[in-house]
């Protein structure tokens, strides 16, 4: 994790261990694929992933000409002559004559390592680091989920990360995948929301990888949440256009299959391999597992698409329309609330339960009923004379998170002039907008804008969201009071379907 640089030829490695170890190199280093005079780089040891600093021993003058002495003594614990020997003789990788690079490197690691014998090592938890992951394969429509051992990868690559999965839960778009109304290549394993432990992180600095973004922070055994989809970090859509949801080479974790890479792919497992594109937040303590859960995906969403820089810019900014209380219904609501501040925020369902909910976090809730055409526009027309009634010139924000094509219609009825319209529960074939003429848009002088899931920071500020309010907002409410097994995965996406909870959550540890 040598900052920007890849040294293709390094001349000297230093490590002093004191009370502020350091690693310093000396080399040529390329930086896109420019050659640079030869430099000298120091570094923090904490800050480069492989060593551990309580384990140092000094390694003096490492370089190509000249080799260091068989045996490497330890600067806390004076070594003799005699047991230098005595140690070359039992320690062929530290007698071994150095001869590249790459050497160096294996020494380095070697010599700073804790000697642990692989099938003692311990999970960063307490418990043993198992050999393989259960996993629970979707083969398709109308067949239950298979539990099957896959095999943990043995060496991982520079940035990947296998995270040890304490829990997850079922998003809409998996019951869609499940009862068809979405296709994904199969097998694969669902699931895209999730919390875990890093149990472990690969690091190969001479892989010729770009190394993992802030990837020094990260330690074994850190709780963490992780964005829903990895992404290259250099092409036009990561950089330029800030979308790296968009990536050309995206990678959606829940909707690869099981032949995409090694197969640990979505969080109905014990594991999941993360690759190095993908965007991880550690999660405070005392923030609980099931709440941080769907974070990764309906919060960071509505914060997406309730970015504050892209709200009206004049106007009081006052009030909003929430279309649907669903998860990201209640989640934009509750943003709305605490984050913009706003005083009226209006949610509209079919459903009283979870406008009852929403009503929780701070919502005026409004009951959608109509069975027929000319009933549905009556209690419309019901519905506009209660928001108006508030707002006489209209909201000044609608949030679409229904799904449903003929809430636009509704929406952009209640918009004052000016409004702004974030548009992101329709993600489905049966959305063709036929309704609204484009005169209407211009002469409100509108603002619609599409949003699709979020990027990296979003994912930030959505757990902080959550670590500020979750002793004033009951984010467990919106959970299934009962946490399901993986070996019960099919009777968790049985209470799914029912709705009656927002999201329902599975226990991932076996």
């Amino acid at each position: 994790n040598f900052a920007p640089l890849l040294f293709h030829t390094i001349s000297r490695l230093l490590v002093v261990s004191e009370d502020a170890p350091t690693i310093t190199i000396e080399g040529t280093p390329r930086l896109l694929s420019k050659s640079l005079p030869i430099q000298r780089q120091t570094f923090p040891l904490q800050k480069v992933r492989g060593f551990q600093c309580t384990h140092t021993k000094t390694l003096h003058h490492f370089t190509q000409e000249d080799p260091p002495s068989p045996s490497l003594p330890s600067q806390s614990t004076p070594t003799s002559h005699a047991q230098s020997k005595s140690q070359s003789k039992t320690d062929p990788m530290l007698a071994a004559p150095l001869r590249q690079g790459k050497d160096v490197a294996k020494r380095l690691a070697y010599a700073t390592a804790p000697q642990v014998a692989p099938h003692l090592r311990l999970h960063a938890r307490g418990g043993r680091q198992s050999s393989t992951a259960t996993v629970a394969v979707f083969h398709g429509v109308g067949q239950g989920h298979e539990l099957r051992e896959m095999k943990l990868p043995d060496k991982l690559s520079e940035g990947e990360l296998l995270v040890r999965l304490e829990c997850a839960t079922i998003c809409g778009s998996d019951l869609h995948t499940v009862d068809g109304k979405r296709t994904e290549p199969t097998p694969l394993v669902l699931g895209h929301e999730g919390v875990g432990y890093v149990e472990r992180i690969g690091s190969d600095i001479f892989s010729g990888d770009r190394p993992r973004k802030g990837g020094w922070k990260l330690r074994e055994g850190d709780r963490i949440t992780f964005s829903v989809a990895d992404s290259c970090g250099i092409c036009p859509e990561c950089t330029l256009h800030k979308l790296p949801q968009k990536c050309v080479s995206l990678m959606k974790y829940g909707h690869s299959p099981i032949y995409n890479g090694s197969g640990l792919n979505g969080t109905y497992a014990t594991h999941i391999l993360l690759r190095r594109g993908t965007h991880v937040v550690q999660l405070p303590q005392g923030l609980s597992s099931r709440v941080a859960s769907p974070a990764n995906c309906a919060l960071a969403t509505v914060v997406n698409s309730l970015d504050m820089a892209r709200l009206p810019r004049f106007g009081s900014n006052n009030s909003a329309v929430v279309q649907g209380a669903g998860l990201l219904g209640i989640y934009a609501v509750a943003w709305l609330k605490k984050r913009v501040g706003m005083d009226h925020v209006f949610c509209l369902d079919t459903n009283a339960k979870r406008l009852k909910t929403a009503e929780r976090f701070g919502a005026i809730p409004l009951l959608v009923e109509g069975s027929d055409e000319r009933s549905a526009e009556d209690h419309a027309a019901e519905r506009a004379r209660q928001i108006r009634a508030w707002c006489p010139r209209g909201v000044d924000v609608v949030v679409e998170m229904s799904g449903v094509r003929s809430a636009l219609t509704e929406g952009v009825s209640l918009l004052r002039h000016g409004g702004h319209y974030a548009f992101c529960g329709m993600v489905h074939p049966d959305s063709q907008l036929s309704t609204l003429t484009g005169e209407t848009i211009i002469r409100k002088c509108l603002t619609i804008r599409g949003v699709h899931n979020y990027t990296p920071w979003n994912l930030s500020e959505a757990v902080d969201f959550l670590k500020e309010h979750q002793h004033d907002l009951p984010f467990d409410s919106v959970l299934s009071p009962q946490s399901y097994s993986l070996s019960q995965i099919d009777d968790a996406f049985a209470e799914a379907f029912t709705g009656d909870n927002c999201r329902v959550v599975v226990d991932c540890k076996i």
